[in-house]
């Protein structure tokens, strides 16, 4: 909003010049603590119904899948030959709740929760947030260019001091036991001299194993470099990497080639 917002009146109602309340004051942007005419307010709509459960004495419940996302960068678009803006990629996801029970799995796309569209506007986050918990609601999911739909009743949120704890991916310690960080040789064990071009330093760091390209899983170095002919030939502009960095969960990374 462009409304003059400053320092005292942040969580007062904002009015439109009907006298409607269309919304709460909740921050501004600005260098200097004062009004420059970028400011943000969360919708009535969304404040509504909170208000009205405080009135009631309820407690207020979000609801929870048990992800880590990412949004889809340009990068990771073209690594999955996927349009820009449209889902977001699961980079874990937590044993034991909603979004394992369901079968939602690291790597997989969400492109629709509920019947709704996940989109750089409407994340992921946010529609499950809205979300009773213990609401079954249908997930769309892509899956190795396969579409999919799962069933996932959703959790309760935990409290920002057990999210704060929590350090999750289901198969980390097993990835690290079974290929261990300095070996140069066996599955998922390359290291990051791969022989191709076009890594940019911030995506992989020596000493760090690849453990699957594309979703192939990597043993030697001849594998990466078939699966890299193979992107080129389908016309991607990049090959999507799962690297082990020691001491941290597996993560999925795009890497740009050419």
């Amino acid at each position: 909003t462009d409304a003059s917002i400053n320092r005292g009146n942040s969580g007062g109602p904002m009015f439109d010049m009907q006298g409607n309340v269309i919304g709460i004051n909740n921050a501004i942007f600005s260098p200097t603590g004062g009004s420059v005419g970028i400011g943000f307010a969360i919708p009535a709509e969304i404040a509504a119904p909170i208000v009205e459960k405080l009135r009631a004495g309820e407690a207020i419940e979000r609801g929870y899948l048990g992800v880590r996302i990412q949004a889809l960068s340009e990068d990771l678009a073209a690594s999955l030959g996927l349009p820009k803006k449209r889902g977001e990629f699961i980079q874990a996801v937590e044993p034991n709740q909603a979004a394992a029970k369901a079968g939602i799995q690291p790597g997989d796309v969400v492109v629709k929760v509920d019947g709704k569209d996940v989109t750089p506007d409407q994340t992921l986050s946010f529609i499950v947030a809205n979300t009773a918990p213990g609401k079954r609601i249908p997930v769309e999911l892509l899956r190795n260019g396969q579409r999919l739909t799962v069933q996932a009743v959703v959790g309760k949120r935990p409290t920002e001091e057990e999210l704060a704890q929590q350090s999750f991916d289901p198969d980390a310690a097993q990835d690290e036991d079974s290929f261990g960080s300095n070996q140069q040789q066996g599955p998922g064990a390359l290291q990051s001299s791969l022989g191709i071009a076009a890594i940019p330093l911030n995506a992989l760091q020596r000493g760090d194993i690849v453990l699957s390209a594309n979703y192939i899983t990597v043993a030697a170095v001849a594998d990466l470099e078939k699966i890299v002919r193979n992107a080129k030939t389908e016309g991607r502009d990049a090959v999507l990497l799962r690297i082990q960095r020691r001491g941290q969960p597996p993560i999925y990374t795009p890497v740009r080639i050419r």
